[in-house]
């Protein structure tokens, strides 16, 4: 199971505060957790959402469709 919540980060106390409940997750269980840091994250990129969204595609054809459809060469 992999998802995406919300966190402060709480430095005095070395604390994630979470913006909601973990539905499904046993209390004290151990998690992996992945830091990204949005107050940084640049809202005029949606498109960066979607970072890590094609893996299950060729990147030569993904390369293809983009020069098809926009006339750009794209190195691979």
């Amino acid at each position: 199971m992999a998802r995406t919540v919300e966190a402060e980060y709480l430095a005095d106390g070395n604390v994630l505060k979470l913006a909601e409940r973990l539905t499904g997750v046993l209390d004290h269980a151990k998690l992996a957790v992945e830091i990204k840091d949005l107050s940084s994250a640049p809202e005029s990129q949606p498109w960066m959402q979607l970072a890590g969204s094609l893996e299950a595609h060729s990147p030569r054809k993904i390369a293809r469709a983009v020069n098809e459809a926009f006339g750009r060469e794209i190195e691979v």
